[in-house]
């Protein structure tokens, strides 16, 4: 039996690893910013979105564009990875998945296929500069940058809930520099991403520093990506009904050992 299970857990082992890697380059890819300085800060940092160095008015456009959709696409690939090795853990006879490490893996997912949207539905030009403001404004923009804000919405979204969810997971190690990264990661995200959301709802242009402040907040997203495959296997407490002295049916806590988000 123990032959037999060790057989399972090695293959396991290295699919984990697999969307570890897949993850970890996601984050990294959709930092931008790296990108946005090597490339000379084509736009004013402070005033603009990240996302508009993808306009396809933009020399940039075909770069992040490209980065966007390999950091989409590898998102959810590694989460696929992720999913065959816990639903192999699952059949092994470790515990299923609780209710938020299934909630943050869809979220998860929600996020890549949205930031694959974003890339392929691109904004016709640069909010930021030019008459292009005026153009949305007047309704003179293709469907696609319509569609980029709903899609932008959904990338927003699903990164605000996975935020939510590695915070919330990574309070069982939080004393550790795992569990401290990943909640304030998690934690910095979304209170940014609210507040240059909710200015990017009354137009161009951005008051100063809006741009500084939403990259910053997609830097804390690229480090929930590159830790949210440890985060999702920290063992999570459960309860089980177990019998008191006086015959009475209680509940103990119990662990869920790396249980996967996709179990049901």
């Amino acid at each position: 039996m123990r032959g037999a299970q060790a057989a399972r857990t090695g293959p396991t082992s290295r699919l984990v690893t697999v969307a570890q890697v897949l993850l970890t380059l996601a984050g990294i890819l959709y930092v931008g910013v790296v990108l946005e300085a090597a490339a000379g800060w084509p736009l004013d940092p402070t005033r603009s979105y990240l996302s508009e160095l993808a306009a396809l008015d933009q020399p940039t456009s075909a770069l992040f564009r490209g980065t966007d959709l390999a950091a989409g696409a590898l998102v959810v690939f590694g989460l696929a990875v992720l999913g065959v090795a816990y639903r192999r853990r699952r059949a092994a006879g470790h515990p299923a998945a609780t209710p938020v490490q299934r909630v943050t893996f869809w979220a998860l997912v929600a996020f890549g296929l949205a930031t694959m949207a974003d890339a392929l539905l691109p904004l016709d030009c640069a909010l930021s500069v030019g008459t292009c403001a005026a153009r949305e404004e007047a309704g003179a923009v293709s469907a696609a940058h319509h569609a980029h804000t709903f899609s932008s919405v959904a990338s927003g979204i699903g990164s605000f809930v996975a935020s939510a969810g590695i915070v919330w997971l990574a309070r069982a190690r939080r004393r550790t520099p795992l569990g401290l990264s990943a909640r304030l990661a998690g934690a910095l995200g979304p209170v940014l991403g609210i507040v240059t959301g909710t200015i990017g709802m009354f137009g161009s242009p951005l008051p100063l520093g809006t741009g500084i402040a939403q990259r910053v907040q997609i830097v804390a997203f690229s480090v929930v990506l590159v830790l949210a495959v440890q985060v999702l296997r920290i063992p999570q407490r459960r309860s089980r009904p177990r019998e008191d002295r006086t015959g009475e049916v209680g509940t103990e806590p119990t662990a869920s050992s790396e249980a996967s988000p996709r179990d049901a």
